[in-house]
C-alpha cells in the first residue's frame, strides 16, 4: 500500500509544479539578429537573381532591396506581428516587396543598356521566392534560440 501511495504521489508531482514557459535570454538576442540579417540578405539576393536576367544592375538592385527589406521588416513586419495573424501579414509583405521591386527596377539608374523590362508577374514571383527562402532560412537556422523553455520538471534539478 505504501509503495502504491509513493507511485501515485510521484505521478501527480508534475501537476503541482509550474514555471514560466518562456524566458527571454538577452545573450541569444544576438543570435536572433544574426539569423534575421542573413534571412534579409538571402531574401534580397534571391529576389535580385530572379530579375537579374532582364537587364538590371545586380549590385545596386540588391543593395536597394536589402535596405527596403530591412525597413519593411523593422517598421512593418515586426510592429504588425502581434496585431495581425501571420497568414494575413505575409501576403501583405510579399505584395509590398513586389511593389518596391517593381518601382526600383523601373528607375533608369538601376537599368543596364540591355534592359528588357520586368513584368508584374516576375516581380511577384521574385518576391514570393525571396520571402519563402527567407522564411525557410529563419525556421531552419533559428529554432528560436532567443527563448529558453522551462517545463518545471525534475530534469532541471539534475
Amino acid at each position: 500500500m505504501r509503495t502504491r501511495l509513493i507511485i501515485i504521489l510521484s505521478l501527480l508531482a508534475p501537476l503541482s509544479i509550474w514555471a514560466n514557459p518562456a524566458i527571454l535570454k538577452p545573450q541569444s538576442l544576438v543570435a536572433f539578429w544574426i539569423v534575421a540579417s542573413w534571412a534579409l540578405v538571402i531574401e534580397s539576393g534571391v529576389s535580385t537573381l530572379a530579375v537579374s536576367l532582364r537587364g538590371v544592375l545586380v549590385l545596386p538592385v540588391f543593395g536597394t532591396l536589402l535596405i527596403a527589406n530591412s525597413a519593411t521588416f523593422a517598421f512593418g513586419f515586426m510592429p504588425l506581428l502581434g496585431r495581425l495573424p501571420l497568414w494575413v501579414l505575409e501576403p501583405l509583405v510579399v505584395a509590398f516587396d513586389a511593389l518596391v521591386m517593381r518601382i526600383v527596377v523601373a528607375l533608369p539608374v538601376f537599368q543596364r543598356g540591355d534592359y528588357l523590362g520586368v513584368s508584374w508577374r516576375r516581380t511577384v514571383v521574385a518576391s514570393v521566392m525571396g520571402n519563402a527562402a527567407s522564411y525557410f532560412l529563419g525556421v531552419l537556422a533559428s529554432q528560436t534560440p532567443w527563448l529558453e523553455h522551462n517545463t518545471g520538471g525534475m530534469g532541471e534539478f539534475m
